[in-house]
């Protein structure tokens, strides 16, 4: 048996990521990987990216950490509206002057991979999806689309990060352990109405197995609401802080 913790898309959010890291340690999980997105949105990314760094948690780089780490002027975030664009493009400039240039150096040199295995399982841990750092695994996605994209990556399980929402599909093969997905959800933004923080323990048997459970994490989220006013930030990014 491996325990594995899986958490991402902290978005500049140092409470919430402190409170899952206390969580997890209180787990007794000790494996732990991070799956990208540590800027953005929230009011603290050199803080989160400083504490990163100095628990030397394995972290793959998620979209945004790539636009701030190469400086490319944008996120490559998908934005519905024009209020989202315009509101990710104020995030996007609060976030690049706050992040040093040792710091955004090293975002830029993060993972786009980490692979791993156990017991013969294949496991990849990725931001957006096998083949591209930005693609949203949304849940609806069918079952035909997602084998696909494990089957070419040359993986049994992968877990991923920029959705915010979390959930656990399998899809059956023949002959063979289901492929499975596990989304981890978001530690600093989430989408699924629950607005604690959110990670993923996800649990490896020894015969090909999987099980994972998600674990909601209570922070202080008006001490961030309150800096993200302090900042400047657009007053919709504060409350979805609070109705996500």
């Amino acid at each position: 048996m491996r325990r594995v913790a899986l958490f991402s898309d902290i978005h500049g959010n140092l409470p919430a990521l402190d409170a899952v890291l206390a969580d997890i340690d209180s787990s007794g999980c000790e494996e732990r990987y991070c799956l990208g997105d540590l800027v953005g949105y929230g009011p603290d990314p050199a803080g989160v990216i400083a504490r990163i760094r100095e628990t030397g948690i394995p972290t793959v780089r998620g979209n945004y950490d790539e636009g701030i780490g190469q400086r490319r002027g944008e996120c490559g975030c998908y934005y519905a509206t024009e209020q989202a664009r315009s509101d990710g493009a104020a995030s996007y400039a609060f976030t690049d002057a706050l992040v040093s240039v040792g710091d955004a150096s090293w975002l830029a040199s993060l993972p786009l991979q980490i692979r791993f295995e156990h017991g013969g399982t294949r496991v990849l841990l990725t931001h957006g999806s096998p083949r591209k750092i930005n693609e949203y695994l949304l849940p609806d996605r069918t079952d035909a689309q997602l084998a696909r994209l494990a089957e070419e990556a040359g993986a049994d399980v992968v877990c991923v990060g920029h959705v915010h929402i979390p959930y656990v599909r399998e899809i059956p093969r023949v002959g063979a352990m289901p492929l499975r997905y596990v989304s981890t959800g978001s530690v600093g933004k989430p989408k699924d109405g629950d607005p604690r923080a959110c990670w993923a323990e996800v649990v490896f048997g020894d015969a090909g197995g999987l099980e994972a459970m998600f674990h909601r994490t209570a922070y202080d989220i008006d001490s961030v609401a309150a800096a993200m006013e302090a900042a400047g930030l657009p007053p919709t990014l504060v409350s979805a802080l609070r109705s996500s």
